[in-house]
């Protein structure tokens, strides 16, 4: 039988039961250890104390006969059956004190009392438990055992009490702990739920976004799920981007074979051409459309545009354009190596459109953090790709038009009219962004940011 898995609260709960019944437990035996220890210093104390003045009070008849000076030792070796008592010995000879009347006291050197290495334990004449000690005594050149015993009921009473009085004290202190534990992880997981409670609007689309106010260990924890969120987000947009695309590409040939189908001048040529023109863009959507963003891979910037500018360079070799570029050294970028070439591949071929004879391509690294206020946000800096021309440019009405889908300038020259849309949604998805400008050469400077 398979317990059921026990939440986050119930583990915590679980884990700080334990160690509160393992530390009040094991603390309640050392302190009740410590405790009879000193009760029963006591008493061998107090037995010790007698035992002096008992020893100091005894003398030899002229008979040779132990004899106690009662003026030296307390009433209670005089009264009989107090529960107070003495007895020397010397080999088989046996005196004793007053209160014995005329029992004889069993004196085992070898019963100890737990706890205790100097006490011993015996009965007393009315089966009374009796704790003692024995000392060796010299008197007049006899060698004597004196051994004193006085009643165990008061210190075992009293240990009995400390005992009862731990159980009840660190009971309530394991259950006070306990209280005190179980309203920390209620408070203590109270952050969590919400976030649990927020997600599940999001879910619910209720939300649309974690937000923070979690504390400072679960606001990271909320801002990587909002990143999450806003990538995905942007996947959905760029998706949805990707069939207006191709929508808005279908047109134009959708249309011409529309046209010459109604006056009749379709030919199978055309038609082909047609199709073929098609069959690419939907082959080019299609490959868009797996490139999946958050397929993160580790890439080598200035690698990847050098291959772009040597396919560049065959592309436009008819027109005779001077390509450079400038790279700091080894950039790597993480991502998806699909997204980056089409983005670069985009930017570049329409940098090699509008040139006149020029196009500078610099690859810059800055590694101070972004914020949202800037147009984008990390934690690490970003990548800068920055690609001239020394074409016409754009005026800013222009430049603001475009970024939009399908909108083209020179109808003479080839093309969509999607490359810096698509460039431009690819980098958001990213969390990245595309800046147009004027070039130092004279034409149109375009800035693509992306996150590292």
């Amino acid at each position: 039988m398979t317990l059921p898995p026990m939440g986050l609260a119930q583990r915590l709960m679980l884990l700080g039961m334990l160690a509160v019944v393992l530390s009040t437990t094991v603390g309640g035996l050392l302190l009740r250890e410590q405790l009879h220890a000193v009760i029963l210093r006591s008493m061998a104390g107090s037995l010790g104390e007698r035992a002096d003045r008992i020893a100091a009070g005894m003398r030899l008849d002229r008979d040779g006969t132990p004899s106690l000076d009662h003026r030296l030792v307390n009433d209670e070796f005089r009264f009989v059956f107090s529960g107070w008592y003495w007895q020397l010995e010397e080999g088989g000879t046996v005196h004793r004190s007053r209160s014995l009347w005329d029992s004889r006291l069993e004196t085992p050197t070898d019963r100890h009392v737990a706890g205790s290495d100097v006490l011993l334990l015996t009965y007393g004449p009315r089966d009374e438990l009796l704790y003692g000690l024995v000392r060796p005594l010299s008197i007049q050149g006899h060698d004597y055992r004196l051994f004193v015993y006085g009643p165990a009921g008061p210190s075992r009473k009293d240990m009995v009490f400390i005992d009862r009085f731990l159980v009840v004290m660190l009971g309530g202190l394991a259950a006070a702990l306990l209280a005190g534990m179980y309203f920390q992880v209620r408070l203590g997981l109270r952050p969590l739920r919400r976030l649990h409670d927020r997600l599940q609007g999001i879910h619910a689309g209720e939300h649309d976004r974690v937000g923070t106010g979690y504390g400072p260990d679960l606001d990271p924890l909320a801002a990587e799920v909002d990143e999450v969120l806003e990538r995905n987000a942007r996947i959905v947009m760029r998706a949805r981007g990707n069939a207006a695309d191709l929508s808005h590409a279908l047109k134009k040939p959708l249309a011409l074979l529309n046209a010459q189908s109604r006056d009749g001048s379709l030919v199978a040529a055309s038609v082909q051409k047609q199709v073929e023109t098609m069959n690419r863009m939907i082959e080019r959507h299609l490959a868009r459309a797996g490139s999946g963003a958050g397929d993160v891979r580790r890439i080598d910037v200035g690698e990847c545009l050098k291959g772009l500018l040597g396919l560049m360079k065959m592309l436009h070799a008819s027109r005779s354009l001077d390509w450079r570029l400038d790279l700091p050294g080894a950039v790597h970028w993480r991502g998806e190596s699909t997204d980056l070439e089409e983005m670069l591949g985009n930017l570049l071929d329409n940098a090699g459109k509008w040139a006149r004879s020029q196009v500078w391509v610099t690859l810059q690294v800055f590694r101070q953090a972004t914020n949202e206020q800037e147009g984008m946000a990390s934690r690490t800096g970003f990548v800068a790709i920055c690609i001239d021309d020394d074409g016409e440019g754009l005026d800013d009405d222009e430049i603001a038009r475009a970024r939009r889908r399908g909108e083209r300038f020179d109808e003479s020259t080839e093309g969509s009219g999607l490359g810096l849309a698509i460039a431009s949604d690819i980098a958001e998805t990213y969390g990245g962004r595309l800046d147009l400008g004027r070039s130092p050469l004279g034409g149109l400077q375009v800035m693509l940011r992306l996150p590292r």
